[in-house]
C-alpha cells in the first residue's frame, strides 16, 4: 500500500476503534487533540476549533462531527484488502482521518499557501438539531464568519454534494372514542381514522425540483405510529410521525405551512423539528477550483448536513468527503482505501494551489 493510503487507513481504523456515540465523544476528542500537538484556538466541551492561517487571506474551514450512531457489534473495525470496515468508517470518522491528516501537514505550510486553513471538530451530529453544539461555536468564533468556503467531510463517495433538504418532522393526532372490543360499535377507532387518513400522505409522489443546475427531490414520508390501549380495547388515539424532506426552493413557513395542508380533517398537528435546508452553492469560484482538481462530479446532497449551519449564516458551503452514502449507518459499514487517499490528495491540491 502506498505510504499516503496506509497512514489513512491506519488513522481511521484507530479513529473508528475509539467508541463516540452521540453524547460520549470526550474520548475521541483527547484523540484529535493529541493528534494534532498543537492547542486549540477555541475549545467548548468537545467542540475543537483550530485556526492555522496568518488572517490575512481567504479562509478555508474543513469541518467533521465527531460522533457516531449506536453500535451494531462494529466496534472494534478492521481492514480489508481495500477498505476500513466497522462503525462510523463512513460516516464520518474517514472524514475525519482525511482532515488530521491534512492537519498534521499543513503545519509546515502554513505561510506559504495562499489560502487560509481552519479545521472544526464537533460532537453532536447524528442528533436532533436542538442538541447541536454549533449554535455556541458560531456564536462564540467570530472569525468563522469570514470564511470563503466551509467543506464539510460528509460521506458523498468523493463527490462535492451541494446544498442539502430540509428535515421537518411533524405529529399528526387521530381521536377517536374508547370502547370495548366486543362492541366497536359504540367506539369510534382511531386506528381506522388513521388509516383512512394517512393513505393520501402515503400516496404523494416525489417532487423533482432543479436548483443551481441540480435536481433535488422532495419526499414526504410516514415514519412512525403509535397507537392502541389493549387488544380488547378500541383505541381513542393514534400518532403518526410525518417527515417532509423540503427542497431549498422551500422556506421553512411554506414547509410547515404545507405539511398542515396535508392534515386530515379531524387530525391535530403537532411540530416534532425542523432543520432548514442549505442554500446550494454551485457557482463559487472556490468550488469550482476544487471541481477541477480531480475533474469531481457536482451533485445535491439528498439529505440533511451541517452544510446548512453555514449557509443559514451567509457563509458558502458543500460536503465533500470519503465516505460511500450506501454503507452509511449500516452493521458493514465501511470506507474504500482509495477513496480516502483521493480525498486527501483532491483537497490537498485544492488547498495549496496546486490547481
Amino acid at each position: 500500500m502506498p505510504p499516503l493510503a496506509d497512514r489513512l487507513a491506519k488513522r481511521t481504523l484507530e479513529l473508528v476503534n475509539i467508541p463516540s456515540e452521540s453524547r460520549h465523544e470526550s474520548e475521541i476528542a483527547a484523540y484529535v487533540a493529541d493528534a494534532l500537538d498543537w492547542r486549540p484556538t477555541w475549545r467548548s466541551g468537545e467542540t475543537l476549533w483550530y485556526d492555522a492561517g496568518v488572517g490575512t487571506r481567504p479562509l478555508i474551514v474543513l469541518a467533521g462531527h465527531l460522533d457516531t450512531v449506536p453500535s451494531q457489534q462494529n466496534v472494534p473495525g478492521r481492514l480489508s484488502d481495500d477498505a476500513v470496515v466497522g462503525l462510523g468508517a463512513s460516516d464520518m470518522k474517514g472524514g475525519l482521518a482525511v482532515m488530521i491528516e491534512i492537519a498534521r501537514a499543513w503545519a509546515d505550510l502554513r505561510t506559504t499557501p495562499e489560502h487560509d486553513l481552519a479545521f472544526l471538530f464537533f460532537p453532536r451530529e447524528e442528533l436532533p438539531a436542538s442538541e447541536s453544539a454549533l449554535p455556541e461555536f458560531f456564536d462564540s468564533v467570530q472569525r468563522v464568519h469570514e470564511a470563503a468556503l466551509a467543506i464539510l467531510l460528509e460521506p458523498t463517495d468523493v463527490t462535492i454534494q451541494a446544498g442539502c433538504l430540509g428535515n421537518l418532522n411533524a405529529l399528526f393526532h387521530f381521536h377517536g372514542v374508547s370502547g370495548h372490543s366486543a362492541r366497536p360499535w359504540t367506539a369510534e377507532n382511531a386506528i381506522e381514522k388513521a388509516l383512512e387518513g394517512l393513505r393520501p400522505i402515503a400516496a404523494i409522489e416525489p417532487r423533482p425540483v432543479e436548483l443551481g443546475g441540480l435536481k433535488f427531490t422532495e419526499v414526504v414520508s410516514l415514519t412512525q405510529i403509535q397507537g392502541g390501549i389493549a387488544s380488547n380495547v378500541i383505541p381513542d388515539r393514534v400518532t403518526a410521525n410525518v417527515n417532509f424532506r423540503y427542497a431549498p426552493d422551500r422556506s421553512p413557513s411554506s414547509a410547515e405551512a404545507y405539511l398542515r395542508s396535508l392534515m386530515p380533517s379531524g387530525a391535530t398537528y403537532e411540530e416534532a423539528g425542523d432543520s432548514p435546508p442549505a442554500r446550494v452553492v454551485t457557482d463559487s469560484p472556490l468550488v469550482q477550483r476544487l471541481r477541477a482538481t480531480s475533474d469531481l462530479a457536482l451533485e445535491p446532497k439528498q439529505a440533511w448536513t451541517n452544510v446548512a449551519d453555514f449557509t443559514s449564516r451567509g457563509i458558502d458551503a458543500v460536503n465533500f468527503g470519503p465516505g460511500a452514502t450506501r454503507y452509511a449507518h449500516r452493521r458493514d459499514e465501511q470506507v474504500e482505501i482509495a477513496a480516502l487517499e483521493r480525498c486527501f490528495v483532491s483537497l490537498w491540491d485544492f488547498l495549496t494551489g496546486s490547481v
